[in-house]
């Protein structure tokens, strides 16, 4: 149920935000001028996301056994983000499945690969976010401070999750025997170096691509701005994977980055739109090359799917 409450909250905000753009139609209309050249540099942006995703999860897998090849993780990326639009999380069940049949990956050590995953992004795109804020634009009024400060506090909240030592359990209850091999694989990470400094470059440049997706959107409106916002903009939109309370953010990225957008001096209509384009953009690429990336895989394993249909 409250799955299916998720959809249902994403739906509503979503359904506001059109309904807010209605409203102001006259000036969002002038807005809409995405042009084919900027069309076709920004699904090249988002194909150069999809490798750098591929690779930074090949990456973050290795110190936990799963050498997963790059192109089958390529594939499973896609597939993955596609099935998380529908209810269930199916997508995330698929993932954790697919690694584990083709990659002998544990379920617990699948639940230490997406922890990290979001801490760390979320721990770079914070800083990042952070430091070009206050190089750049100042922290004179509340409202760069109140973005400053949940910078900070999402900085400082990935970065204990992720360091902060943690018993691990030695009882032979399944309970614990998860939450052993969890934080086995917690320790396996972050113990490795060089497989933290390699994530975090490949986090932080798939970080720059999505600015460079919200500059191009917002240079074809007319609104361009200080380079250094949309790096603030990137960065808020990386924060919201804390904030799963609908599927993709679903209209809840769109809404924080309208309000990010007031803040660097842009009009709500204009950063609400930018946004919307955005989401348009990349579910189109989801849609387009998940649906490709799911027949694949179906074509080569089909039990993958029916076995997770059932689990799900």
């Amino acid at each position: 149920m409250l799955k299916w409450l998720k959809h249902i909250l994403g739906v509503a905000i979503l359904a506001f935000l059109i309904w807010y753009l209605a409203g102001h139609w006259q000036q969002v209309r002038v807005l809409l001028k995405l042009s084919a050249a900027e069309l076709i540099i920004i699904y090249f942006v988002c194909f150069l996301g999809t490798l750098n995703g591929a690779a930074f999860n090949v990456s973050i897998l290795r110190p936990m056994g799963a050498k997963v090849l790059f192109w089958d993780m390529v594939m499973l990326q896609n597939t993955s983000v596609l099935l998380n639009y529908l209810p269930m999380k199916f997508g995330t069940f698929f993932k954790a499945n697919y690694l584990k049949r083709h990659y002998g990956l544990k379920y617990s050590h699948y639940g230490t690969f997406a922890v990290y995953l979001t801490l760390v992004l979320s721990a770079v795109a914070s800083l990042a976010g952070m430091i070009v804020l206050a190089l750049f634009y100042g922290l004179a009024d509340v409202n760069k401070q109140i973005l400053a400060g949940i910078f900070l506090i999402s900085f400082v909240f990935s970065c204990l999750l992720i360091f902060l030592p943690l018993p691990v359990p030695k009882g032979v209850s399944k309970p614990a025997v998860v939450l052993r091999d969890f934080l086995l694989g917690r320790k396996a990470i972050t113990q490795d170096r060089k497989v933290l400094l390699i994530t975090s470059g490949l986090l932080f440049l798939n970080f720059v691509l999505t600015s460079v997706r919200l500059g191009v959107i917002y240079h074809s409106m007319d609104k361009d701005i200080h380079p250094a916002g949309y790096l603030v903009l990137g960065a808020m939109g990386f924060v919201m994977m804390f904030i799963n309370l609908t599927p993709g953010a679903l209209g809840i990225r769109e809404a924080v980055l309208g309000a990010g957008a007031v803040v660097l001096g842009i009009p709500l209509e204009a950063g609400i739109t930018a946004a919307m384009i955005d989401r348009a953009v990349v579910l189109s690429w989801v849609f387009v090359v998940g649906g490709g990336s799911s027949g694949w895989l179906w074509y080569k394993s089909p039990a993958d799917f029916k076995k997770v249909t059932n689990n799900a």
